[in-house]
């Protein structure tokens, strides 16, 4: 499944893999020119028939916690901007920089409240997330 991800990224001229540090939205990640910054995106999800790309409407908010501002970081939360079309979000927890195998799975209402997944920073390092699939839900 990884080779056929990376192959369908590189395609699509996407990074496949995420890097720790800040996180940007599927929309600004996958139209990172080359040389950028690694994507949060790593696998594509094809567009629907109508040429909606569900990648296109899930955004990552970081906000302050008591928790996470403890450990010097900010709680990580996902959502969707799609106005009407509820969205199925697949991420990938990554822990200082190594995929820990946690993989989650989310339904995204439109006008939702974010969903939170975690702290950007642990006791032992950072953490981030990024996307694996999306897929509006019929």
């Amino acid at each position: 499944m990884r080779a056929a991800a990376l192959a369908a990224a590189l395609l699509l001229g996407a990074a496949p893999m995420a890097g720790a540090g800040s996180l940007p939205s599927a929309a600004t990640a996958a139209s990172a020119a080359p040389g950028a910054a690694p994507s949060p995106v790593a696998e594509i999800a094809a567009p629907t028939p109508d040429g909606e790309d569900a990648l296109r409407y899930i955004a990552f908010v970081e906000e302050p916690t008591a928790g996470c501002v403890a450990r010097m970081g900010r709680q990580v939360q996902v959502r969707s901007t799609h106005p009407t079309r509820t969205l199925r979000v697949w991420l990938d927890r990554v822990h200082m920089g190594v995929g820990t195998g946690d993989r989650s799975r989310s339904d995204l209402a439109p006008g939702a409240a974010p969903e939170p997944l975690g702290c950007s920073r642990t006791s032992s390092g950072d953490q981030s997330w990024r996307i694996v699939r999306a897929v509006f839900l019929p």
